[in-house]
């Protein structure tokens, strides 16, 4: 399992573009990638459990991703999040 924690540091949050994105990136992985935050948990495959966390800038994420490509996975994410805007 790889873990991390991502600072949200768009000016407009996650929002829905953003969240379909992610959830399009989470979906080519066979992984399980979990998002949590402010208490709530999102499969990061569902937009709509990704909006309902509610992220605005300054938002700290939890990701877990568990799997045969986890590490792929989570380079895949962080470089997402390095370049949302």
């Amino acid at each position: 399992m790889k873990e991390t924690k991502i600072e949200i540091t768009e000016a407009n949050g996650l929002h829905a573009r953003p969240a379909a994105e992610l959830a399009a990136l989470a979906k080519r992985f066979t992984s399980s990638i979990v998002l949590s935050s402010g208490g709530k948990e999102a499969n990061a495959r569902n937009i709509i459990s990704i909006l309902a966390l509610g992220l605005k800038k300054g938002s700290v994420i939890d990701v877990k991703i568990e799997g045969s490509d986890s590490k792929a996975a989570m380079q895949e994410l962080i470089v997402f999040f390095e370049n949302l805007h």
